[in-house]
């Protein structure tokens, strides 16, 4: 019997573990990245906010985007969501080359088409991916389109004289996102933003140094 009771419990432990998931991390409360960047971000509605602790999805830098596809279907009015869509063929997370880039390389972030959803579907009864073009601008003005999913938030904190805003503003509210540029913290929890030192050059020798005498015992 005992045995028996043994066994159930392995096996509800077992499937504990396999069932059990981590928390999502969230950028809430005093829980910062140590890279602080900062800029403007305006909306479709026409609200403009001076922004600091910006970060995409929690991430200020290797944040995943797809290319957009050069050849894809036109985009079909969807009366029930009110939006337009383009049904593509191919899924972009594996069939799409995929791009890292760091808000350190980005000049300017752009949604043009925010009603516009791009979308996939393997199979029917299958998940639908949904994902939204953006546009990025980067520090040399070269401009590149992507695809990044739709889901995708901004976190970020509202610069005011009262004290910051925490911010989370989704991808398709945004009209452009402007970075304008970037401090390090002292600590990743709560700490002060410094800038990053500049390397300090030490002077040329204008003369060479000659050794000094060895010195000797007195006879």
């Amino acid at each position: 019997m005992k045995k028996i009771v043994l066994l159930v419990i392995s096996i509800i432990s077992i499937v504990t573990l396999i069932n059990w998931r981590a928390p999502e991390p969230t950028v809430e409360g005093d829980l910062k990245n140590k890279v602080n960047f900062s800029g403007i971000l305006i909306t479709h509605q026409g609200e403009k906010y001076n922004i600091d602790n910006i970060s995409v999805a929690g991430k200020y830098k290797q944040i995943t985007m797809y290319d957009k596809p050069s050849k894809y279907p036109k985009a079909v009015y969807k009366a029930e969501s009110k939006r337009r869509e383009i049904q593509l063929d191919i899924n972009p997370i594996t069939d799409l080359a995929a791009t890292k880039i760091d808000l350190s390389e980005i000049k300017e972030l752009q949604v043009p088409e925010p009603n516009t959803t791009w979308t996939y579907q393997k199979k029917k009864k299958h998940r639908i991916l949904k994902f939204t073009e953006v546009i990025i601008i980067s520090n040399s003005d070269t401009k590149r389109h992507y695809l990044l999913e739709r889901k995708t938030k901004i976190y970020c904190d509202e610069i005011d004289e009262a004290g910051p805003l925490e911010k989370i503003i989704p991808l398709p509210a945004i009209d452009r996102l402007i970075i304008e540029g970037y401090t390090f913290r002292n600590s990743v929890v709560g700490g002060t933003a410094t800038k990053k030192p500049k390397p300090i050059k030490m002077p040329l020798q204008s003369t060479p140094i000659t050794p000094e005498k060895p010195i000797t015992d007195a006879k």
